[in-house]
């Protein structure tokens, strides 16, 4: 690399990018104040990160305590600092004595290799200790569920993973006789790459992180807006979204569907008797009966107050009628109980043959008639349209 490239001029327009991305860090705070702590971090990171790179800029330009040692010294404790918001953002937070410990051992490793003569032992103590901590965060992403299902924390993950694939090249450079081997201000190729990546490094970090706040956000509205806060079971809406692409998709096996509507049998006096406090438990109990009723053969939603609608798909009708009757009664079998009181369950539910998904709004007209009809003929039975499948509770 030609001279005219000088390291220190490099330095200075990292330390400009890495404080950009403190800001950016600082400004997206307000946005996502449920990621305080780990906001907080990555931007107390980059600002210790930014002074260090600043003092590498002004090396030789103006006396500088300590200046072997500071800014190395910063920029380790800046990439600890960094690794603690990572392993914060997903719920891995390290004991503080940890942290301080990490601190305190990183002040001891560069207080010896302040001298001038040193500078190939500072490359390989910088390299060995950037690498580790950037594998350290891949070793903390591989395990988590997240890792597997969402693509932004592989890339988060390989972020840190080419940091410290950087790192390690470059001691493997220096041991080799490099031009990194003299040091951070050392002229050549490879060192100005290296110093272009610690540039990039933070707008990339803070990109990557804030993408990854806007999808946790974006994921949780999702959540809230299909599943049912009290019993955890799809919303109305959701449920008819499911139940259309289910509906539309080509006949298999279990080519017959048939609409539930669900109605909880007398559970006003639920809430008369025990309050409503227990007739949410009630509602919750009901809902883990039924989806484990309904699990493997289709869709649970709550349909709302005590109502809960249902898409079951079996391969004739005399399996849906013995799943639809069995799902009656495994309500009527599993009683609540609430201290020394056990509160009966039942149902009365409607059942109607659904073909395809435009008859679905016509479908549950039917389905609460048939519910109607249960409950003016007993309660605790299964109409189906057109026919009784369960005789009257006595």
């Amino acid at each position: 690399m030609a001279p005219d490239f000088d390291p220190r001029t490099i330095f200075l327009v990292a330390a400009c990018t890495t404080a950009l991305g403190c800001a950016t860090f600082v400004a997206l705070l307000p946005m996502h104040a449920w990621a305080a702590s780990p906001l907080r971090r990555y931007a107390t990171a980059m600002g210790v990160m930014s002074i260090a790179l600043l003092l590498y800029a002004l090396r030789d330009a103006i006396n500088i305590p300590l200046e072997h040692m500071a800014p190395n010294l910063l920029a380790s404790v800046g990439i600890a600092l960094c690794v603690d918001a990572t392993l914060r953002a997903f719920d891995r937070r390290q004991p503080p004595w940890a942290l301080a410990l990490q601190l305190v051992a990183l002040g001891a490793l560069w207080l010896p290799l302040a001298d001038e003569g040193r500078s190939l032992l500072r490359v390989l103590a910088f390299s060995g200790i950037h690498a580790a901590y950037g594998l350290a965060v891949v070793a903390a992403l591989l395990p988590t569920t997240a890792w597997g299902r969402q693509p932004y924390v592989r890339t988060l993950g390989g972020v840190f993973g080419v940091y410290a694939g950087a790192h390690l090249a470059r001691g493997t450079l220096a041991l080799l006789g490099g031009s990194p081997a003299s040091g951070a201000t050392a002229q050549g190729a490879a060192q100005v790459l290296f110093i272009l990546l610690f540039a990039l490094m933070p707008m990339v970090l803070a990109l990557v992180v804030q993408t990854m706040l806007h999808a946790r956000v974006t994921g949780e509205l999702r959540l809230r807006a299909t599943t049912d806060e009290l019993t955890g079971l799809h919303t109305r809406r959701h449920f008819f979204e499911l139940a259309r692409r289910r509906l539309l998709r080509p006949p298999a096996d279990r080519a017959v569907h048939h609409l539930l509507m669900i109605d909880l049998d007398h559970f006003k006096s639920v809430n008369d008797r025990f309050g409503h406090g227990v007739g949410d438990r009630a509602l919750c109990h009901a809902a883990r009966v039924l989806r484990a009723s309904v699990r493997g053969r289709g869709l649970l939603s709550r349909y709302g107050g005590e109502e809960f609608c249902a898409l079951i798909s079996s391969r004739d009708h005399d399996e849906a009628r013995l799943a639809i009757d069995a799902l009656r009664e495994s309500l009527q079998n599993s009683p609540l109980r609430v201290g020394q009181a056990t509160i009966a369950l039942t149902a009365s539910v409607g059942a109607v043959p659904i073909v395809d998904a435009e008859s679905l709004e016509r479908v549950l007209v039917h389905a609460d008639h048939c519910v109607y009809r249960a409950k003016t003929e007993g309660r605790n039975r299964v109409v189906r349209y057109g026919e009784t499948l369960a005789e009257p509770v006595v």
